[in-house]
């Protein structure tokens, strides 16, 4: 009896160490995959804890609640989590070794398996009813069930003891993960909102700062800051309305995300006005981006209008990135693309040069 008791306060160390991880996960990691990744290498560890303290049915054959753990990932991380939960804990399992390893590699897969079929039945994000927990409670319990009558048929006791601590791991522990789950993801929508333009959809001003923060940090070279402006927008906004201005606005952001690369990064910080950080190799190439996206971000509205847009420029060539200076001089440079008449690319640099040609 005092084994099973060690067993069982094990069981529940373990699994309040997963849950806890499992909460820095789901509030910490914004990108899904990596989410569930963490998920499935977390759980798979904790199952391999589990089967450090097994009980031992006969020799190569050992009893564990390692399904609730296997399990528990497939139904809180899907196809990722339970295929790296499932590689460890069989890894684990051929490393312990004996006659049973082919069987407990069967239990685990298994009780991935019927997890992820349940986990595609139910979703990942609602909260669950009474009769999927119980659903899920048997998937986890059945693959370890049969394969302890199949190898100790007599042993009652330890049968029923397993089945109810895994039984017991998966309500609790589910419930556990749920909670952490949905307090996750709603923390998560917090931070979106707070760093997302939401008529755009695009990063908003504090996000801006926090990347040129970074860039900052890095003392990054070759970067191209850009100011952009809709040309008369409060004329569209006087003649057509509010609502056209905001359908405007929604359509640059959209040709705004189709133009960007992966390595570039583009923000609303107010009106109608944007900016955007491009990674490029010197101020020639960046007066092809700067084009490429004056002519991209030409949105249609009305009967036959088209938006024109304005765009001025500071690039770093050779100079630290410094945020500051970037957005005074590229403001400087847009105001110059204004006074020229608009619906063009000016650099800081050519302003300059244009304002002591004036002198």
């Amino acid at each position: 009896m005092s084994q099973y008791i060690l067993i069982f306060v094990n069981t529940v160390g373990v699994m309040a160490v997963c849950t806890i991880l499992y909460g820095m996960m789901q509030r910490r990691i914004q990108s899904a995959l990596l989410r569930r990744a963490g998920i499935g290498l977390a759980l798979g560890c904790g199952g391999i804890l589990i089967m450090a303290q097994p009980i031992v049915l006969s020799p190569g054959f050992q009893a564990d609640s390692r399904g609730a753990f296997v399990g528990m990932a497939a139904a809180f991380g899907g196809p990722v989590a339970a295929v790296i939960a499932v590689a460890l804990t069989v890894a684990a399992r051929v490393v312990i070794g004996g006659n049973g390893v082919g069987a407990g590699a069967m239990v685990i897969a298994a009780t991935a398996a019927g997890a992820l079929v349940w986990w595609s039945k139910t979703g990942d994000t609602r909260k669950r009813t009474w009769a999927e927990w119980l659903s899920i409670i048997l998937v986890c319990i059945a693959p370890s069930a049969l394969a302890l009558f199949a190898v100790a048929g007599n042993m009652w006791l330890t049968s029923f003891f397993l089945s109810g601590v895994i039984g017991l791991i998966v309500l609790i522990f589910g419930k556990m993960l749920e909670t952490e789950q949905r307090r996750g993801q709603r923390e998560r929508e917090l931070t979106k909102e707070a760093t997302t333009d939401c008529l755009t959809g695009l990063p908003n001003r504090r996000s801006l700062e926090n990347y040129a923060q970074k860039l900052e940090q890095e003392k990054a070279t070759g970067v191209l800051f850009m100011l952009v402006d809709v040309d008369h927008f409060k004329k569209i906004n006087d003649e057509y309305g509010h609502a056209v201005g905001d359908i405007v606005l929604q359509g640059i952001g959209s040709a705004i995300r189709g133009t960007v690369r992966d390595t570039d990064f583009a923000a609303r910080v107010g009106g109608e006005e944007f900016a955007i950080i491009v990674r490029t190799t010197s101020g020639d190439a960046g007066h092809l981006v700067a084009e490429r996206f004056r002519k991209a971000l030409r949105v249609s509205y009305g009967s036959d209008q088209q938006t024109r847009i304005s765009v001025g420029g500071f690039f770093f060539d050779r100079e630290a990135f410094d945020y500051a200076k970037a957005y005074q001089r590229a403001d400087q440079a847009l105001y110059g693309s204004k006074v020229k008449g608009r619906d063009r690319v000016t650099f800081f640099r050519e302003h300059q040069e244009r304002l002591q040609l004036a002198s």
